[in-house]
């Protein structure tokens, strides 16, 4: 919970300035490289999440490893979390920062679970009805999960829309034992 409000806090900062420098597509870019990086290198993430690694140390590292891939704002901004020990809190911060840009640009992230893999046509259909429904542009984030057995499961923000098949067995299941206990 404390984690979300420093987030949270820290997100607004950021946005509040790339937003005032026109810099919100800029700074979300570099952003997601920084955080694409720490992921994809263990040992990186390691040595920038771990609480005993000297501040210094940080700093040298992100200064080299991002040497002319991040804007002045970006590695200030770094910096900054490093000097406030906050960098544990950096995935969560992004992903913030992420969300209320796409708010600022009236997008919507949804996150779209199958069985198998829709075509492009299909993906192009259904963002374009969750579009029409939601009145803002869909941006959508595939996953395969052979567990639905077909259907759609479709999450945006806190809504869920669920279309499984595994779902409607589920219900189909639990309405067939209710009618079996009441004909009793």
């Amino acid at each position: 919970m404390l984690t979300n409000k420093l987030a949270l806090k820290y997100a607004q900062a950021i946005y509040e300035i790339a937003s005032e420098r026109a810099l919100l597509d800029n700074v979300e870019k570099q952003l997601r490289l920084v955080e694409a990086t720490i992921a994809g290198h263990t040992d990186l993430a390691t040595l920038m999440y771990h609480p005993l690694v000297p501040a210094a140390a940080k700093k040298e590292t992100i200064n080299r490893v991002f040497a002319g891939d991040l804007d002045g704002f970006v590695q200030s901004f770094l910096q900054l979390l490093i000097d406030k020990r906050r960098e544990p809190a950096l995935p969560a911060i992004i992903r913030e920062f992420i969300r209320l840009a796409n708010e600022a640009r009236n997008i919507a992230e949804a996150e779209v679970f199958t069985a198998k893999e829709l075509s492009a046509g299909q993906l192009e259909a259904l963002a374009a009805k969750l579009s029409s429904v939601t009145g803002k542009s869909i941006v959508l984030k595939t996953t395969i999960d052979q567990e639905l057995l077909g259907g759609v499961v479709v999450k945006i923000g806190d809504k869920l829309i669920d279309g499984s098949v595994a779902r409607q067995l589920k219900a189909l299941k639990a309405a067939l034992l209710t009618n079996q206990i009441t004909a009793v």
